[in-house]
């Protein structure tokens, strides 16, 4: 009885370009004891939309904490900035009452810090980091359990950066792709990522497209694969064709500066000043949800076991800006400080304010619906790809008018290692903050610490502690 064509048949004849592809059962030897597990990180600057303060700047502090989801911690209600993610609501954790005990505030140390729960380290008048990122203890130790051809896939949208939140070893950061046109050439067609823009504008127009070779060979063996693999591949070859031709439209000389990598060099800020000056003001609607889809597909693909992305904190020409047309400012960061001199809360310049945050944190969250939008139709020879991923969406500041670390966003999504879902959990102790948003009595034991500890043990790992000791208690949160 015939068995179907073997993957390395299935690709030989398929040939003509690298093209990674999904699972698919036809050619599949057999179902593995031990499918991969996959991490992605969504980590931003400027951190959300929350009145967490400290009991001195609580009065002039605005009243609106639009993160915390209302409801109960079994039924949660996602809240304004939340209203993408409502259709994978049984699939998200949020958590509430974690601090970053390992720096406590200041945009670059903060940044540095927050993913690998150390100190951050001065160089000079900057800051690196004490030690590796979770994010890159994952990518070492998921690729050495199942190899993959990308330790870890790590992009960035351009704009204002303070730090880089990711390191693969003590002031070694990594070195983040901003142009997704040359992350789909490296990912998908073995196009030296290295090449200009107008080079690889040249290389796509000479090819008319990087897939074409490819499709042949999948018309010679559509026959052979199963109805549902062909299906799968069907859609595969859509999928990717479209991140194509939305790519094509970066090959503007405008949009190609705005694009350019990141400098990373010594852990520093990304760019400067007179780098953020030359961006369009549409670019990060363009740039932002390709980034996405090229993270999806590169773990749907078996590219990578580890995504990240470091969305910057910038004011959005492309979404409401209520609050820049009554009081400009120069930069989202300094929009942000307005939150503690907002006066009358239902005031016009209040409302305001608050109506524009909401847009610009609501795309930044979008960006995470987008991505489970993608993986949750997505099966590996285990079942669906979300029961064995998890997803971090996290920044560095709660509150960034008063730069407090204290009670960070922190939502995760997926459902790997039996991780219950569909619940707002509150680990704070004592304060009256935890159930009432307008009171500053807040206190929490519980660190960043504690929360990668877990993320560690969720992935199977035995760990019992992460970072440094700067941390009231060690061990993982109580996730119950």
């Amino acid at each position: 009885m015939s068995r179907g064509p073997s993957r390395r048949q299935f690709l030989r004849t398929a040939g003509g370009l690298c093209l990674a592809l999904p699972f698919l059962r036809s050619v599949a030897r057999a179902e593995p004891a031990d499918p991969p597990l996959r991490f992605a990180l969504f980590w931003e600057t400027g951190g959300t939309l929350t009145n967490r303060a400290s009991e001195q700047q609580f009065a002039a502090m605005h009243p609106w904490n639009d993160w915390r989801p209302t409801g109960t911690p079994d039924a949660p209600v996602l809240g304004p900035l939340h209203t993408d993610l409502a259709r994978h609501l049984d699939r998200l954790l949020f958590l509430s009452g974690v601090d970053n005990h390992a720096e406590p505030g200041e945009h670059r140390r903060a940044d540095v810090s927050s993913m690998t729960a150390r100190a951050a380290v001065a160089v000079g008048p900057d800051f690196t980091a004490g030690g590796p990122s979770l994010d890159q203890v994952l990518a070492r130790r998921l690729t050495a359990r199942w190899p993959a051809p990308f330790s870890s896939v790590d992009l960035a949208a351009p704009g204002l950066h303070f730090g880089e939140p990711s390191y693969r070893d003590a002031a070694e950061p990594v070195v983040r792709e901003a142009d997704p046109r040359s992350a789909f050439a490296r990912l998908f067609t073995n196009i030296d990522s290295g090449l200009p823009v107008e080079e690889l504008a040249r290389l796509r127009a000479q090819r008319k497209s990087v897939l074409d070779g490819a499709l042949a060979g999948f018309a010679a063996l559509d026959a052979r694969l199963g109805e549902a693999d062909r299906l799968v591949l069907e859609a595969h070859q859509d999928h990717l064709r479209a991140i194509e031709r939305r790519l094509a439209v970066l090959d503007d000389p405008e949009l190609a500066r705005a694009c350019a990598p990141p400098d990373m060099a010594g852990g520093a800020r990304l760019g400067d000043a007179a780098s953020w000056t030359l961006l369009p003001g549409d670019v990060r609607q363009t740039l932002a949800p390709l980034h996405v889809d090229i993270m999806a597909q590169a773990l749907v693909c078996g590219l990578t076991r580890v995504v990240t992305l470091h969305y910057p904190d910038t004011l959005e020409p492309f979404l409401p800006q209520p609050f820049q047309a009554l009081s400009p400012q120069v930069d989202a960061h300094a929009l942000g400080h307005v939150g503690l001199e907002l006066g009358d809360p239902a005031g016009e310049r209040a409302q305001a304010w608050r109506a524009e945050i909401q847009a610009n944190r609501r795309f930044k969250a979008g960006l995470v619906a987008r991505f489970l939008d993608h993986l949750a139709p997505a099966e590996d020879a285990a079942g669906p790809l979300l029961d064995r991923t998890l997803v971090l969406h996290l920044a560095e500041f709660s509150n960034a008018a008063v730069h407090t670390a204290r009670d960070l966003p922190v939502m995760l999504a997926g459902n790997l290692g039996g991780l219950r879902t569909g619940r707002h959990l509150t680990l704070s102790e004592g304060g009256r903050g935890d159930t009432v948003e307008t009171h500053a009595d807040y206190r929490s034991d519980w660190s960043l610490h504690n929360l990668h500890t877990s993320i560690l043990q969720l992935f199977g790992f035995e760990d019992e502690h992460f970072g440094d000791e700067r941390c009231p208690r060690q061990g993982p949160l109580p996730l119950g």
